[in-house]
């Protein structure tokens, strides 16, 4: 790496701070981290012999201008961040780096639990450096790690892989607290509760369908670029990488097989539904058939015209009630004679 020149920009805001510089951390060779200061970047990044993590917020104009106009970043990445352009990729860059755009899980307590965010990345044997718009979780729980000293990352491409390991944890959360629900919702299903479970399963069928389009390209893109022969990777990188998209994929494995089962539970629960529809109609189509000679016989008795028989007769409306009540019964007979009850 060329030695890098002091510039003159200086960011005051360090650790949890809205803007900037969020974090910084330097790993040394006895495996100890030690917090990087803004104003202590530039003498950082000149350490070869360590590996160096700087996470930066792009919501901040300072950080942004520092990012495009910092020798370290490769030309690639510096038209990405000037553009911000959030497509995902994994493609190699300048002096044996790697360029990469990832989605990981936002903060947002109100958002969908599926809701990410991009994060860009540039990475080298002894750098990493993120930046992100909206806070995301990943990258805080790595923050986390290194500021409680707890890693064994000897290069940016391991510390890229404990970023991805961290996330496929998350996902891997986020799925057995959907098989949980899962659970629920077909013991309800087939114990006849079936109120709200149509909505439930549309709403896990949606998630899933959100998690598996925004990872499946990654780990896809990750496979390929770690088949190709022109990858200079030490093996100990390569191999957490594949480690990491290994992890990835049994994630998303289980993500689709949540998808196949709510399928699955939304047709059951269609088939019941339809079950209790036809039969609701059944019984209301006895329930017509018996009134339907019950109610001709009140029809004809109700006309008010002349020779009507028993108008003026006692005891007419018994025997008319009892004309009533036979003709049910003698329909009611019919069905069972019939075997239609």
């Amino acid at each position: 790496m060329e030695p890098l020149q002091p510039i003159p920009i200086f960011l005051t805001e360090t650790s949890g701070a809205d803007g900037g510089l969020i974090c910084g951390y330097q790993i040394l060779d006895d495996g100890k981290v030690r917090t990087i200061a803004a104003e202590n970047m530039v003498e950082a990044l000149a350490q070869d012999e360590f590996v160096t993590w700087l996470h930066f917020n792009l919501t901040d104009a300072r950080a942004r201008r520092w990012l495009l106009d910092a020798g370290l970043l490769p030309q690639a990445l510096r038209e990405v961040l000037h553009d911000h352009d959030d497509n995902r990729r994994i493609e190699g860059a300048d002096d044996d780096g790697l360029l990469v755009v990832m989605s990981d899980f936002t903060f947002d307590v109100d958002a969908d639990p599926s809701e990410v965010g991009p994060l860009w990345c540039f990475l080298n044997r002894h750098l990493l450096i993120t930046a992100r718009q909206r806070a995301l979780r990943s990258v805080d729980e790595l923050r986390l790690q290194l500021r409680g000293g707890n890693t064994d990352a000897r290069s940016g491409a391991e510390l890229l892989a404990s970023l991805l390991d961290m996330r496929s944890a998350r996902l891997k959360r986020l799925a057995n607290e959907m098989i949980e629900h899962m659970d629920n919702i077909e013991d309800e299903i087939l114990a006849g509760d079936i109120r709200e479970q149509r909505a439930q399963l549309g709403r896990t069928r949606r998630l899933c369908a959100r998690l598996r389009r925004q990872f499946v390209p990654e780990r896809a893109d990750l496979r390929k670029f770690l088949q190709r022969p022109t990858v200079v990777l030490d093996e100990a990188d390569r191999e957490a990488l594949q480690s990491s998209a290994e992890t990835l994929g049994f994630a998303i494995e289980e993500i689709a097989e949540l998808y196949e089962r709510a399928k699955l539970l939304q047709e059951e629960l269609a088939a019941r539904l339809a079950e209790n529809t036809g039969r609701n109609l059944y019984v209301l189509s006895i329930l017509t058939a018996v009134l339907l000679p019950m109610t001709l016989v009140t029809g004809i008795f109700g006309m008010n015209v002349p020779d009507l028989p028993g108008l003026h007769s006692e005891g007419a409306f018994w025997r008319i009630m009892l004309l009533i009540f036979a003709s049910g019964g003698v329909t009611l007979a019919a069905f069972f004679w019939r075997k239609l009850l």
